[in-house]
């Protein structure tokens, strides 16, 4: 099946070499086509998992891994299936760790817990500071992710839709007790972050909106990229 990146996929299968490293324009040469900003922007973007479109058409497609990608320098290494180094793992050049706020979160975000890791990482990125699970004194409860100057606050939520179609009434209840406890806290910056299921938070937002006055709402889709939705 042909897609944007089956370009990439081919380049790779031609090129003859276990370990190819381009650069972000190279690869645009390659594509016909800019890459999204999320590429540029979060390293989540080049994660070695199928249910990426880009990565499973792209260089999964042709045998090869992302080893390093360095968002500083904007290159990325593709290594080839077999080779040493190459693993299941999505392996990571760590000697580049320093060039942004990543961690192993490439894998598919299945449950709570891991998303909650990897809206850390997005958003920290996002907001450029690194955010962390703090509690100040008068706050109600901790939240997942502050700045070290309390300015920047926020929460993980990741949630769906119950069975797949009907609204989840104890999930809306959950997100307006973190809006009003938010509202009611000293910070430049007050926000929730969804993953999962874009319905939820934009259906709590179409009856419960207007009652919003400082936080923010962001969804964080499957390639990393931030969206604000209020």
């Amino acid at each position: 099946m042909y897609s944007k990146y089956s370009p990439l996929r081919t380049y790779l299968e031609n090129c003859g070499m276990d370990r190819v490293e381009l650069s972000f324009e190279e690869i645009e040469d390659i594509l016909g086509s800019r890459l999204p900003r999320s590429a540029y922007s979060y390293r989540a973007w080049w994660a070695n998992d199928l249910s990426h479109t880009h990565a499973r058409n792209g260089w999964l497609a042709a045998g090869y891994m992302v080893s390093m990608v360095d968002l500083v320098g904007k290159r990325v290494v593709f290594i080839k299936e077999g080779i040493h180094g190459w693993n299941n793992q999505n392996p990571v050049d760590r000697s580049h760790a320093d060039h942004d706020l990543w961690g192993n979160i490439s894998r598919s975000v299945r449950k709570a817990s891991e998303f909650e890791e990897l809206a850390r990482r997005v958003m920290s990125g996002y907001f450029k500071t690194r955010l962390e699970k703090r509690r100040k004194e008068g706050w109600p409860k901790e939240f997942d992710l502050v700045s070290p100057d309390y300015r920047i606050v926020g929460d993980a939520k990741y949630y769906s839709m119950v069975r797949g179609k009907n609204l989840p009434p104890a999930k809306f209840a959950t997100i307006a007790e973190h809006v009003w406890m938010l509202e009611n806290i000293d910070a430049d910056i007050k926000f929730l972050v969804f993953g999962n299921d874009k319905r939820v938070p934009l259906e709590w937002i179409k009856r419960y909106g207007y009652m919003v006055k400082s936080v923010k709402f962001y969804f964080i889709d499957e390639n990393g990229e931030v969206e604000e939705l209020l």
